[in-house]
C-alpha cells in the first residue's frame, strides 16, 4: 500500500467518513495526487455563502489542495479545486467554539472560495486546526535572519555600565 492510500484511509477513518462516500470520490483524489503524497486531512464540507449545491470532500496533502463536490441530482463527482499549496493566498480560518467546526477562506486563481467544515466534537475541530496550522502558517523569517537582525539590533535600555 502506498503513502497516499494509506494516510489516506487514516484521515478518512478519523474524519468519519462513510466508505461509500470515500470510495466514489477515491478516482478524483488519485488522478490529482502522487502516490508519494500524505494526506494531512480529509472531510466532507459544504460551500459558505451557498453557491453550487451538493457537497464537498476538502483533501489536504504537503503538496495540493484537492475538493471534489458530489452533485444532489446526479450524484456526479467533479473536482471544484485543485491548487498547489504555494499557489493558495490569503487562506484564513476560523474555529467556532458554540459549534464544534472551521470556516475555511482561501483565494485561488483570483477567486475566493469559502468552506465550512463541520466536526463531530471539539477535538476534532482542534486536529482540524493544527493541520491547517501547520500547512499555512508560515515564519515570515528564517531562524539565521532573526538571529542576524538581533545581533545588530540597538538596545539602548541595555548599556555596558563600563
Amino acid at each position: 500500500m502506498d503513502r497516499f492510500s494509506r494516510t489516506l484511509l487514516a484521515a478518512s477513518a478519523e474524519s468519519g467518513l462513510a466508505t461509500i462516500t470515500l470510495s466514489r470520490h477515491v478516482p478524483s483524489l488519485r488522478r490529482n495526487l502522487r502516490s508519494d503524497d500524505e494526506v494531512l486531512m480529509l472531510t466532507p464540507c459544504l460551500r459558505a455563502g451557498g453557491g453550487f449545491p451538493g457537497e464537498f470532500l476538502l483533501l489536504l496533502s504537503k503538496r495540493r489542495l484537492v475538493m471534489t463536490r458530489q452533485s444532489k441530482l446526479l450524484n456526479r463527482i467533479r473536482l471544484s479545486v485543485d491548487a498547489p499549496i504555494a499557489e493558495l493566498s490569503d487562506v484564513k480560518w476560523t474555529t467556532e467554539p458554540s459549534t464544534p467546526g472551521i470556516e475555511v477562506a482561501f483565494t485561488y486563481a483570483e477567486e475566493r472560495h469559502r468552506f465550512w467544515i463541520s466536526a463531530q466534537h471539539s477535538r476534532h475541530a482542534w486536529r482540524l486546526e493544527a493541520a491547517l496550522a501547520r500547512t499555512f502558517r508560515r515564519p515570515l523569517q528564517s531562524i539565521a535572519e532573526a538571529a542576524l537582525a538581533l545581533r545588530n539590533w540597538d538596545f539602548p535600555f541595555i548599556r555596558n555600565s563600563e
